[in-house]
């Protein structure tokens, strides 16, 4: 399975299914001059582009494939030895307050651009 450039893995086959559900919501979305028809139209490929989702999550459980079933997560406790696993859990935990800080840092300059924004529209109505 090294060096080849593709193979039918039930997780890879199942990422691409989603990737051309994907492509095929933007182009639809895009090719419709009415925004409504368009919203409904995307919302239902969207729909049915949901089923893919649980079939990306499971395959590795359900078919013998390359890629190997859960190692952290699992019912009966993590596979990995702890000298993995604390730095994968402590670098995930980091991964989410950096991603929270920005978010919030995000979110205080949409409320400052508002604010700036209210106050031009205040300033030009003088």
């Amino acid at each position: 399975m090294w060096g080849t450039w593709w193979v039918w893995d039930a997780r890879l086959t199942s990422v691409l299914v989603l990737f051309l559900l994907y492509l095929g919501y933007m182009a639809l979305r895009a090719s419709i001059d009415d925004e409504a028809k368009a919203a409904r139209a995307a919302a239902v490929l969207a729909l049915v582009g949901l089923v893919n989702v649980p079939i990306v999550k499971f395959s590795v459980d359900w078919w013998s494939t390359l890629h190997q079933g859960a190692s952290v997560f699992r019912a009966d406790g993590p596979t990995m030895t702890s000298e993995f696993l604390y730095p994968l859990l402590l670098m995930g935990l980091a991964y989410t307050f950096g991603f929270l800080s920005l978010w919030l840092v995000r979110i205080r300059a949409e409320v400052w651009r508002r604010r700036a924004g209210a106050l031009a529209l205040a300033a030009a109505r003088d």
